[in-house]
């Protein structure tokens, strides 16, 4: 009884809306058959629109979501998705499958790029005028061909194409842990990226943000290793998560001391190398290594020794203070004829010869250049060498807050003939 009472109350509101409009065009005298019933084969919509160009683009939006839901009602995405979530009888909630509808015409699904206005079969037009108002309006239909077995071949392209972006998103879980190269971690977040904008529920997208947040903690977990495996070289590579992996960037390489810093990569090390001529034993001599990785600075200190007194090695030290004296003083404020006094350690205790010393004096205009020295040493430990050099010096005008001397001492081992320049820093005081 309620169902009679149900139909024949829709049936009053149909006259009564009817008797509120009026029809004043339609595409042909007599309204097809199938706009008002089930056509098998087919999917028949009707829209409402202002204009026949927003109905035709509402009418195939229509299509496209009637054919999504047919698909969502029919595939179960995963064990763990909402729309997994069933009735007693087994079907899948209807409001739950129309929900899903927006999110999947967002995702980039090949089979929705079949729909095309050019497959309508049948196209059935009123256009409608309200007695009060005198608006007007179009009530669209269409008849859209969509057989079951169309249905079936989307469901079966649809559970494919599903599984694949499973199974690269199960992938990329597993291979966290085994990356082989730092870019690994850039190219892994962008397709976890792209496999979120396939996925429509909000169980997997869930998932693949919480991946992203893991592999972009793995730039924390980046280091550099690396030792001098002999004197003038240095090894190092990349490590992630303490294991050694590739890295595509080339470091940048300083040194506070070292010279002649060349760096050749080969697999996931890189071979580094220098000359430490100008090094002192007495301070800290390293080698910076600095890579650029996704935009942050990534370096490390690797100290670097220079020969010791002990091994034997020929060592030849500045120490202590330089003493500068002027032999005169003209009273234009030039100096002539400039006395160097200078310690040297002999530390490796082996004969040498002082070949040549430049000295960057704050309070001078220009350097202090002694050479063509053929001076001979032989004595180990503390050598005190006294030098002159002739000629006029003018002082600087504004004298350099520098405390210490600057320079450089050239001295040649007797055994070997072989030349060494020597780097200085030292504090000095000068007598004019």
């Amino acid at each position: 009884m309620k169902r009679w009472t149900a139909m024949i109350c829709l049936a009053l509101m149909a006259i009564g809306m009817a008797a509120q409009t009026k029809v004043i065009d339609k595409s042909a005298k007599k309204a097809p058959d199938w706009v008002n019933g089930a056509v098998d084969g087919y999917l028949v919509v009707t829209v409402e629109a202002s204009t026949l160009a927003d109905a035709q683009q509402k009418s195939i939006q229509l299509v496209t979501e009637r054919i999504i839901q047919s698909v969502a009602t029919s595939v179960s995405v995963s064990q763990n998705s909402e729309m997994s979530s069933v009735n007693s009888d087994g079907s899948v909630e209807e409001n739950e499958a129309f929900r899903q509808v927006s999110k999947m015409k967002s995702a980039n699904l090949p089979f929705l790029k079949g729909i095309s206005p050019a497959k309508i079969e049948d196209i059935y037009w009123i256009k409608v005028q309200d007695k009060a108002t005198k608006r007007e309006h179009y009530e669209y239909s269409v008849k859209y061909p969509y057989t079951k077995a169309e249905q079936r071949q989307l469901e079966q392209e649809f559970e494919k194409l599903d599984a694949e972006k499973v199974a690269e998103l199960e992938t990329l879980k597993k291979k966290i842990n085994s990356l082989g190269s730092i870019e690994e971690i850039k190219s892994s977040i962008l397709q976890l990226n792209t496999l979120k904008e396939y996925f429509f529920d909000d169980v997997r997208q869930s998932q693949v943000d919480g991946l992203i947040a893991q592999y972009k903690d793995l730039y924390s977990a980046i280091a550099i290793s690396g030792s001098l495996v002999e004197e003038g070289k240095l090894e190092c590579q990349m490590l992630l998560n303490g294991r050694p992996v590739r890295v595509a960037t080339v470091p940048k390489v300083t040194s506070n001391c070292a010279s002649q810093i060349k760096t050749r990569q080969a697999g996931d090390k890189f071979t580094i190398t220098y000359d430490a001529v100008d090094c002192l034993p007495e301070e800290e001599n390293f080698i910076n290594v600095e890579f650029r990785i996704n935009g942050k600075r990534i370096d490390s200190k690797f100290l670097i020794s220079t020969a010791s007194a002990d091994d034997g090695n020929f060592l030849v030290v500045p120490e202590g203070r330089i003493i500068l004296s002027a032999e005169t003083v003209a009273d234009d404020g030039k100096l002539r004829n400039i006395g160097v006094s200078l310690t040297l350690n002999n530390r490796g205790g082996q004969p040498f010869v002082l070949q040549s010393l430049e000295l960057q004096v704050p309070e001078l205009a220009t350097p202090v250049v002694i050479d063509e020295l053929e001076d001979e040493y032989t004595t180990k430990g503390i050598i005190q060498v006294k030098l002159l050099t002739e000629g006029e010096f003018a002082l600087k005008e504004k004298t350099s807050s520098l405390q210490f001397v600057q320079g450089a001492l050239t001295v040649v081992n007797k055994k070997t003939k072989e030349a060494k320049r020597i780097r200085l820093s030292l504090p000095y005081a000068v007598k004019w």
